[in-house]
């Protein structure tokens, strides 16, 4: 049975533990510490499967290497507590094969950390028996700049602590209880460090916990999901078992009895205990909405006036809110997954800007610098030429405006000032204009998406209501008794597609219906279906003849009887 577990810890330097003697721990390699001189042989070769490296965008190639990495986070981090990766320790489910393993943390690593301009390193363990899959994921904790390649600045800052009116809160001597101040008399405020790295924030890690449980249900077969949700917030009353650890497990192998795991026996034993008898009451509830439906059916013939009769929909309603929650995240995701492409492609256009431009820009771009021209010629004129100059460069700044209207008419601010650094300030702000404008379309759908998707999560967050439920449960209570009962539509007519046989009088009136000589004594019942009959297939020949009619285009020549060449 597979089962969910995240762990995310800090590689942190005050507690003496390093990014390279975790590194080596984790991959079963020699690593050699550049910054301390050190050398690290940890961890038991025989249980790593595998160890890769992503890397994000902009990343320097030589990155590739895990130890170049992360001796290069090592390096970089001068503090004495500083925090140079983080690790995240996630179980495998056992129904994975080697190849899904492979894939689930790949893509989960590349949606969650490249995505964000983290490197990380992944290994795949084992134990000697071949049970406990899981992996160990050791991350870089500082962002990447892509444009650089280098290391990202600016994780933490100073801000000033606020109270419950939003105010700030002075820092206080505790001898005198007044405020402090400094040197030059000014008031000290208390300020805290806030951490700018998205790996710190709750979120992110929330995000992180449902992101892994999505990979891998996207794998996993509808009976094998797993839920990162505690058992508290899915609205079971199973029992939470405990985490029993290597001594615990040492000891059970040797032949003892560990307390932990026989807590965790007892636990599991409860809970399929209970487990049996909700599924034995489910199956009772079932058999008797099945006979309560029976016994409708039975007695609705009897009714003088039958209604619509609601189907027995409260069996179904613990399957209609779990079809409403799964259908909730798979929105959820649908929208994470457009506004990922949506900020590729904004993080793409600006690409291009930076490289390329638009046809707009270029045209802007000339128009301006034929006025600027003038004006700067202007500017550095004598005084002897300046009148002059300052003239051609007004006329010159009115012509170039009338072109800057007509190449971008949806430009609000068109006068090209004939002033040299007026014009130089009009060239700024017309190109951050069309910038703007050609990359609004974009920045608005991050923005819907981004929109979108807070209320999705805001609505995955809430349980559906009692209408929603009741809606979906009907429809599957109707559709369950249309697949036990196929024969209740059986009365209503099947369309044969053909037209119904036209037994009105003829219009030419040449010959009498077979019903106007109905009072005839000599004529029976046999007499007049007959005629029926007769005046049916002298019709239906008819249409035959007339559907047999020689097409003159079409017509084959008469074949020649005899010798013929």
């Amino acid at each position: 049975m597979a089962i969910y577990h995240l762990s995310v810890s800090n590689v942190s330097r005050a507690s003496g533990s390093r990014a390279t003697a975790t590194l080596s721990y984790i991959s079963g390699k020699r690593v050699h510490d550049e910054r301390r001189g050190e050398t690290y042989d940890y961890g038991r070769k025989e249980r790593v499967l595998r160890v890769g490296t992503l890397l994000p965008e902009g990343a320097p190639a030589e990155y590739a290497d895990p130890a170049v990495l992360f001796n290069a986070v090592e390096l970089h981090e001068t503090g004495r507590t500083a925090r140079p990766a983080k690790k995240i320790v996630v179980a495998l489910p056992r129904e994975f094969t080697p190849r899904q393993r492979v894939q689930a943390l790949e893509e989960y690593i590349r949606e969650n950390l490249n995505a964000d301009g983290y490197a990380a390193t992944y290994a795949i363990h084992e134990d000697g028996e071949g049970n406990n899959p899981h992996a160990h994921i050791l991350v870089a904790n500082r962002q990447i700049d892509p444009a650089t390649g280098g290391w990202a600045r600016l994780k933490q800052r100073m801000e000033y602590v606020l109270d419950e009116r939003g105010e700030r809160v002075p820092l206080t001597d505790p001898e005198t209880g007044r405020q402090k101040t400094d040197k030059r008399g000014r008031r000290q405020w208390k300020r805290t460090s806030v951490s700018l790295n998205p790996l710190d924030r709750k979120a992110k890690l929330k995000a992180l916990r449902e992101s892994w449980a999505d990979t891998c249900n996207a794998l996993l077969d509808e009976t094998e999901r797993i839920d990162h949700r505690s058992l508290e917030d899915q609205g079971s009353d199973l029992e939470p078992t405990i985490h029993e650890g290597y001594a615990a497990r040492a000891i059970e192998r040797a032949g003892g009895v560990s307390e932990r795991c026989q807590t965790n026996r007892e636990i599991r034993r409860s809970n399929r205990l209970l487990t049996a008898i909700r599924d034995e009451l489910g199956r009772i509830f079932d058999r008797l909405g099945e006979l309560f439906a029976a016994r409708i059916r039975r007695l609705r013939p009897r009714q003088t006036q039958p209604g619509p009769a609601e189907p027995n929909w409260r069996y179904f309603e613990g399957d209609a809110r779990r079809q409403l929650e799964a259908d909730r995240a798979d929105h959820t995701a649908a929208l994470r997954g457009k506004l990922m492409d949506a900020r590729a492609d904004v993080r793409n256009r600006e690409e291009w800007w930076r490289s390329h431009g638009t046809k707009e820009f270029e045209a802007a771009r000339q128009i301006i610098d034929v006025a600027l021209k003038a004006s700067r010629e202007a500017r550095d004129a004598n005084i002897f030429k300046r009148g002059r100059l300052l003239r051609n460069a007004e006329q010159v700044a009115g012509e170039q405006s009338a072109r800057l209207r007509m190449a971008v008419p949806w430009l609000e601010d068109t006068a090209i000032p004939s002033d040299w650094d007026q014009a130089s300030r009009f060239r700024m702000r017309t190109t951050k204009a069309i910038h703007d404008h050609d990359m609004k379309p974009r920045t608005d759908l991050v923005a819907e998406l981004e929109k979108q998707l807070e209320q999705a999560e805001r609505a995955g967050n809430e349980r559906p209501s009692p209408e929603q439920v009741k809606a979906l449960a009907l429809r599957m209570a109707e559709q369950r008794e249309r697949a036990e009962d196929p024969t209740q539509d059986t009365n209503r007519p099947e369309p044969s597609g053909d037209k119904p046989l036209d037994l009105s009088e003829p219009e030419d009136l040449g010959e009498s219906g077979p019903f106007e000589e109905r009072s005839t004594p000599n004529k029976t019942k046999a007499d007049l279906l007959r005629e029926i009959r007769q005046r049916a297939d002298r019709r239906t020949g008819q249409q035959e003849a007339e559907q047999r009619q020689i097409d003159p285009w079409s017509a084959q020549p008469p074949q020649r009887r005899g010798h013929g060449r």
